[in-house]
């Protein structure tokens, strides 16, 4: 059966108590899948990601795949 991938950016603030989804990416194959999400989280400033499975197209029963941090895009803001 084939399987069906998303890739969720968020944007993060703890001292804001934000955790907000960005964009979405349809996933091709998960060929080099970490560097292909080093480059969206670059490209979306994102500290977290998300990559979803599905088993339709549709995407309506997602589970989580894999998450992905990274710290360099953390928000610096202070309490």
């Amino acid at each position: 059966m084939k399987k069906y991938y998303l890739a969720v950016t968020y944007d993060v603030c703890e001292h804001n108590d934000l955790f907000e989804d960005m964009n979405e990416y349809h996933l091709i194959s998960l060929d080099n899948l970490d560097n292909y999400v080093k480059y969206l989280a670059k490209k979306d400033i994102a500290p977290v990601i998300k990559v979803y499975v599905s088993d339709t197209s549709d995407f309506k029963e997602l589970r989580l795949y894999k998450e992905f941090k990274f710290t360099e895009y953390e928000c610096g803001c202070v309490d």
